[in-house]
């Protein structure tokens, strides 16, 4: 069973979501501290004029480094109406915004407590509008040492889901001792991703790196799927 780990991220860039779709299991982690700076909240869009643009959660900061990732609770419950402006706003008029909006347009007027739980569903969304099918679990869900870090936390959680294959992003290579998981009988094999380059409305010159929306608002579900799946290669 082909297993791989990451962090929650607000609709995920393709990298991800590549190395997702070539797992059987993503093990979530959501027992971790919110990183202000990172994806998990937050993802990159274009507007209009072809600049990038951040579409930030905005999370409850008091004590909020010393909590897990799961009991943080969203700040303004207007996030959403903000996002759902910008989205109609900068991508109405790209090619599949009518197919793929609808979709994505109930996270906005849902009322949510906790950050995670929007970061998940659009995971959810995201994988399904690129039929991906792998299976979830939460970190929460798992028994390990709770003290365990780095390289042991990883090698428990997957030693928990019973995994036999650990696909890792190759951003790990330059840190990751191979030899840990070799020894626990787990082999290790690293998602080789190259970005898909597609008709990008509104830019002259390609940006990649951006949430999957952008993808999909441009050329639709069906060849979206058919380009993430060319362009990983675990």
């Amino acid at each position: 069973m082909i297993c791989s780990i990451h962090q929650p991220c607000y609709f995920p860039w393709l990298g991800l979501l590549s190395k997702i779709a070539g797992s059987d299991t993503l093990i979530l982690l959501d027992e971790v501290q919110l990183s202000d700076s990172a994806f998990q909240h937050r993802n990159q869009f274009l507007t209009l004029d072809g600049k990038v643009k951040y579409l930030t959660i905005p999370f409850v900061k008091q004590n909020y480094l010393n909590l897990p990732l799961k009991d943080i609770k969203i700040a303004d419950p207007g996030w959403g109406v903000i996002h759902n402006n910008f989205l109609t706003n900068n991508y109405k008029k790209h090619p599949f915004f009518d197919q793929i909006y609808p979709e994505i347009a109930p996270l906005f007027s849902t009322p949510t407590t906790y950050l995670i739980e929007v970061i998940l569903k659009s995971m959810d969304i995201s994988m399904a509008l690129l039929g991906i099918k792998t299976k979830i679990i939460m970190q929460h869900q798992l028994q390990y040492q709770h003290e365990a870090k780095k390289a042991d936390l990883i090698l428990q959680l997957l030693q928990a889901t019973q995994a036999t294959s650990y696909l890792s992003g190759t951003g790990a290579k330059i840190y990751q001792d191979d030899a840990l998981f070799d020894s626990a009988g787990i082999s290790i094999s690293y998602n080789e991703f190259s970005h898909p380059i597609y008709p990008q409305k509104n830019t002259q010159q390609f940006i990649s790196g951006l949430s999957c929306l952008d993808l999909l608002f441009n050329v639709g579900s069906v060849a979206a799927s058919t380009m993430l799946a060319r362009e990983s290669s675990p």
